[in-house]
């Protein structure tokens, strides 16, 4: 019994496990379309707040230049930094960590990061509008992290 039920139970469970990681590649897909930015971590550092974020290039296209205009927000609710993070050239597909402080600020001070706007953006059949348009963001600071 066991062996005539074995060509099934495997069947079933092939196709169980075609589901379950569909929905996995699908959204790996969408977001490998475009250019996506994540708030990884926030860590005083000295007198300045380190910002660790994360840079992935999902276009089919290297990128010659990206930079992020970023707004940071008090506890008050007020602007306290307004500045520019400059991730260079990033190939396609490729993923980078890149480390920026933000003088005199304290990080448990910070309430919201606010992308501000896609500040550069350029490579072969890529420009800012596009990286404006095909931008994803993700956070795992605790903080209030996006558009």
């Amino acid at each position: 019994m066991a062996k005539r039920n074995g060509p099934h139970l495997a069947s079933a469970l092939a196709l169980m496990l075609a589901f379950v990681f569909q929905p996995a590649a699908a959204e790996e897909t969408a977001t490998s379309q475009g250019l996506s930015l994540e708030l990884n971590r926030l860590e005083q550092n000295g007198a300045a707040c380190r910002a660790t974020l994360v840079a992935k290039n999902g276009f089919e296209n290297n990128l010659d230049e990206t930079a992020f205009e970023l707004v940071m927000f008090d506890k008050a609710g007020l602007i306290s930094l307004m500045t520019v993070f400059d991730f260079g050239a990033l190939p396609a597909g490729k993923t980078r960590v890149q480390r920026f402080d933000l003088p005199q600020t304290s990080c448990p001070d910070l309430t919201r990061i606010l992308i501000n706007g896609v500040s550069r953006c350029a490579g072969t059949g890529i420009d800012v509008s596009r990286c404006e348009m095909n931008l994803s963001t993700n956070n795992r600071a605790g903080i209030v992290f996006g558009r």
